[in-house]
């Protein structure tokens, strides 16, 4: 026992030193309670915002799937360019075949124009 409090006596104040220097650092290490809910709040404020960004955007995602929902896939576009370069073909067919018909009524307008200035 005497050799404890030799050993106080000698070498007590650095021990209180050294404590107190690891209380210091522990204490610097660790954030106040106080502190902590700020922080704590203001990532709630930012995750609710963020959850409100990410509900806005689903919310345009569903809405533009909704408006490619009816739209032509690439097989149905082909085959309308398909449809169309076969109807632009028979126009010009039918062109072809009115052309006669067309140098008909020239004539009949012709003779009818005749007919009127006798």
């Amino acid at each position: 026992m005497n050799d404890f409090i030799g050993f106080m006596q000698n070498y007590g104040s650095a021990l209180v030193l050294i404590s107190q220097l690891a209380v210091l650092a522990i204490a610097t290490k660790f954030v106040t309670r106080a502190d902590h809910e700020r922080a704590i709040s203001s990532l709630d404020g930012k995750f609710v915002h963020a959850v409100e960004k990410i509900d806005k955007v689903e919310d345009r995602v569903s809405a533009l799937e909704n408006e490619f929902r009816h739209l032509p896939d690439r097989g149905s576009v082909h085959t309308i360019q398909l449809s169309l370069a076969e109807l632009k073909g028979e126009m010009r067919a039918m062109g072809e075949q009115l052309k006669p018909v067309a140098a008909i009524s020239e004539r009949l307008q012709e003779f009818l124009l005749e007919q009127a200035k006798r």
